[in-house]
């Protein structure tokens, strides 16, 4: 009696073993395309960065920017071509019109430093979406005071800011992990959009600002 138990129980965690394998299989799918999109973003944030750092002018780096969202490389992510296609139309705008070699947006620029300070952030993170309902956002975006948060919630990608300063221009703060940030004068594109392959969604906002700041959250501000 006892074997015969034994053997229906054994039969019985067969068939729940190979019922299982189906949905095993499809969750390592998921887990790889989210590390592939994971990679992709961090990889193309680390190209800004060092474009940021190289570049000797705000105009340079748009230009730079620009070629980089041509990449075909980034292309084959579809989430990252959602981002290029909106940022490539901003940055169109940004380049501005140059006579006689001067950049114009790079002229009233300088003026208008003298008077006050001007920056240009780029910033993403990630989040898991609680209501289906909830729609993907990708707009242009103007806003008198804004801020952002970024917590450790999400093990796809750390929140990460980079915030440049265009005349002198360089970079005048970055900030990696659980974050809190205001801006004031903000105005650029905004997009919140939700991977089709693996669910998860994707904050990001690019585009000039008056004032800014980003602030590091510890553990007990989270």
């Amino acid at each position: 009696m006892k074997k015969k138990a034994i053997l229906v129980a054994s039969i019985a965690l067969l068939f729940i073993s190979i019922s299982l394998q189906p949905v095993s299989a499809q969750m390592t799918s998921i887990q790889s395309i989210e590390l592939q999109e994971a990679t992709v973003i961090e990889k193309f944030m680390d190209e800004i960065e060092r474009i940021a750092s190289e570049s000797q002018t705000s105009c340079d780096f748009i230009e730079h920017l620009q070629d980089l969202c041509l990449n075909g490389e980034y292309r084959n992510c579809t989430i990252v071509r959602e981002f290029i296609s909106r940022i490539l139309q901003f940055l169109i705008k940004e380049r501005g019109i140059s006579i006689g070699g001067i950049n114009i947006n790079d002229l009233l620029g300088n003026l208008s430093s003298k008077f006050r300070p001007d920056y240009f952030v780029i910033s993403y993170g990630t989040y898991n979406r609680l209501n289906p309902l909830k729609g993907n956002s990708i707009d242009l975006f103007k806003g008198r005071l804004s801020m952002w948060r970024y917590t450790g919630a999400s093990n796809l990608l750390k929140g990460r800011t980079l915030i440049l300063e265009r005349h002198p221009f360089g970079i005048h703060q970055k900030m990696i992990g659980p974050q809190l940030g205001f801006m004031k004068g903000f105005k650029g594109i905004y997009l919140d959009v939700e991977s089709k392959l693996t669910g998860n969604a994707y904050v990001m906002f690019m585009g000039r600002v008056d004032r800014i700041r980003a602030f590091e959250l510890t553990p007990l501000s989270k």
